[in-house]
């Protein structure tokens, strides 16, 4: 009897090993969502080092709704406008309609449907993280402003327009123009694919020579059309901007006159058109601070009036739509409210190999008696490139900047111990446009008078620089 019971134990020890799988105590491994411990009768099971879940107990924690088909041995989890079907013992898994493979699939463990927790989280828009130390499985909800999932990315039949299809609106984009190769550039920030990175390859297309989709990061889907000779694209948006479009035309001429709408904006603000030979050059544009980072803070009777962040932003984009009004190739680095590391932005601009970097700031000091206009660059020895001088910009954006504004002349100043213009290998400038620790700066950046002649003139100096 006792070797009986010896064998036994041995197979059973066998058994779990081989098929790698680890039944955690349920006193050493939590789950929380948002913070909140989800109390089950079902412990976690690690198998092949990935962490399953009793499926129904965390998604109706999270406000889903989970149900089993019996007769197909089917799984299906709907949570946050996405429908999710796992098979038991399968590793193919539909998102939204689309297969995705996993490492381990869904398997019934003790009557209980197991599922793999960070493929099945991440699927839905969550945030999954292992603390080790504290045995704790995390898993952060998606706010209602948060995370949008591209669920398709489709072409045309005339071949000529790229459809990016998402389960919300898509606000928050941009897109650019690069050279050698030709490409066309198309971010969607705040959203991840619910399909695999992929191509569109279409032979003999007059448009484009292929279309790439990937994960670009965490939170930014990036979409990559690679450019024929004499071809250019725009981007544009469904009525509900839950569609976005990428729709391509063959450029016949070189002719850059601007259209009756745009010259009326470039007579307004006294600019001239981008020449045609510089239209490929990039500037990147950089709000300073943003999200958490408020950046320095106006008082007026020892209440805040204005952040610096808002300021920055709000000129910015001012800069932005008169560049583009002008045919120039924009980059912003925000165009939100959003936190961005600092050397994020600088790798952002190397990246893209821009060829003007440009941050948008204003000043502040203990003393409110600082007043007036500077800006500053790395070195009087900084080498020009693609024909574009920071020493020379930096120069013409003090003197415009001053006569416009009518604040002091603080000068165009050399400071390479900033990040901004250390680490930037292209021209690199700060404008720092008024100080808004100043009473009299303050009550001047808060007028549209201020903001309109600070990025007329920026702009201004842009342009010129580009010639």
């Amino acid at each position: 009897m006792l070797r009986w019971t010896k064998c036994l134990f041995i197979t059973i020890i066998m058994t779990i090993f081989c098929t790698g799988i680890v039944f955690a105590d349920a006193n050493q491994i939590t789950i929380q969502l948002d913070g909140k411990e989800i109390i089950n009768d079902s412990p976690p099971v690690i198998l092949d080092g990935r962490t399953l879940i009793p499926a129904r107990a965390v998604f109706e924690a999270m406000g889903g709704t989970v149900s089993w088909n019996e007769s197909t041995k089917e799984v299906t989890v709907n949570i946050n406008e996405n429908i999710v079907k796992l098979k038991i013992d399968s590793k193919t898994v539909g998102v939204n309609g689309v297969n995705k493979t996993i490492d381990v699939p869904a398997m019934i463990i003790n009557n209980r449907t197991m599922v793999p927790v960070r493929f099945i989280s991440e699927a839905v828009g969550c945030e999954v993280s292992w603390n080790e130390s504290n045995k704790l499985v995390a898993i952060t909800s998606p706010s209602d402003n948060d995370i949008i999932q591209i669920r398709s990315i489709e072409l045309s039949d005339d071949g000529k327009t790229v459809e990016v299809n998402a389960n919300k609106e898509i606000t928050d984009y941009q897109s650019f123009k690069m050279t050698e190769p030709s490409r066309m550039i198309f971010d969607i920030n705040n959203a991840t694919l619910s399909i695999d990175n992929g191509t569109i390859a279409v032979d003999n297309n007059p448009y484009f020579k292929s279309i790439r989709y990937s994960q670009y990061k965490k939170t930014t889907v990036r979409v990559v059309a690679d450019l024929t000779d004499s071809s250019s694209g725009t981007i544009s948006r469904s009525s509900t901007k839950r569609t976005a479009y990428m729709t391509f035309e063959v450029n016949n001429t070189q002719d850059n006159t601007p259209t009756k709408e745009e010259q009326a904006i470039l007579d307004k603000y006294g600019l001239n058109r981008v020449e045609s030979a510089a239209q490929h050059k990039l500037v990147v544009i950089d709000p300073g601070h943003g999200g958490s980072d408020t950046g320095s803070r106006g008082y007026e009777n020892g209440a805040a009036v204005l952040n610096e962040k808002d300021i920055n932003l709000d000129i910015a984009l001012r800069i932005q739509k008169m560049l583009e009004t002008a045919g120039a190739d924009v980059y912003m680095i925000r165009t939100k409210d959003t936190t961005i590391p600092l050397y994020d932005r600088q790798d952002k601009a190397n990246a893209l190999n821009a060829s003007l970097y440009v941050a948008v700031h204003n000043n502040s000091c203990a003393i409110d008696a600082a007043s007036g206009t500077e800006v500053l660059y790395y070195s009087d020895d900084s080498q020009p490139k693609d024909g574009i001088s920071s020493v020379e910009l930096a120069k013409n954006l003090q003197k415009t900047l001053v006569e416009n504004l009518g604040l002091v002349n603080r000068g165009a100043k050399t400071n390479p111990e900033l990040a901004v213009l250390r680490r930037t290998t292209m021209p690199a400038v700060i404008i720092e446009g008024a100080f808004i620790s100043n009473p009299g700066d303050l009550k001047y950046m808060l007028t549209n008078d201020f903001r309109e002649k600070y990025a007329k003139s920026a702009a201004k100096c842009i342009i010129d620089a580009f010639k």
